[in-house]
């Protein structure tokens, strides 16, 4: 039976840069979009009974110790490839507390904050989506 999932991805907002994670060259595919050695957004797949905002602070605080906060959805989009279809919920936190911290060694090497006009070339796919229309907004 085909099932569309569901995904969060978080921008987290320092002044005019955003945190972006390397996910290793080596890293295993864990059913998502398959996107080894880019750099990407904290998030991960809603779980069951858990809300957008709920999934958002656990799958942030989860992969890089931060606590999240003024949270906004900013938009959604489909993340379409062979036998794998995300509805990809975009998320804004505003602020945040908290030392950034790599949490999952398996899947991330680097937690880094970027500018957003001097972000890296190799974003993964979904997260390349939101951070173009983020910075496109009016």
């Amino acid at each position: 039976m085909e099932v569309i999932k569901v995904g969060i991805g978080v921008i987290i907002r320092k002044d005019d840069m955003i945190l972006l994670g390397h996910r290793k060259e080596d890293y295993k595919d864990t059913g998502g979009i398959f996107e080894p050695d880019s750099w990407c957004l904290p998030g991960g797949k809603q779980e069951y009974d858990e809300t957008i905002f709920e999934c958002a602070f656990r799958e942030v605080k989860e992969e890089c110790n931060l606590s999240i906060s003024d949270l906004e959805v900013f938009g959604a989009m489909d993340d379409i490839e062979p036998n794998k279809h995300f509805v990809t919920i975009w998320v804004v936190a505003n602020g945040y507390s908290g030392e950034v911290k790599v949490m999952e060694e398996d899947k991330i090497d680097e937690w880094r904050w970027f500018y957003l006009d001097d972000l890296p070339s190799n974003i993964y796919s979904p997260s390349r989506k939101f951070i173009e229309s983020f910075v496109n907004r009016k």
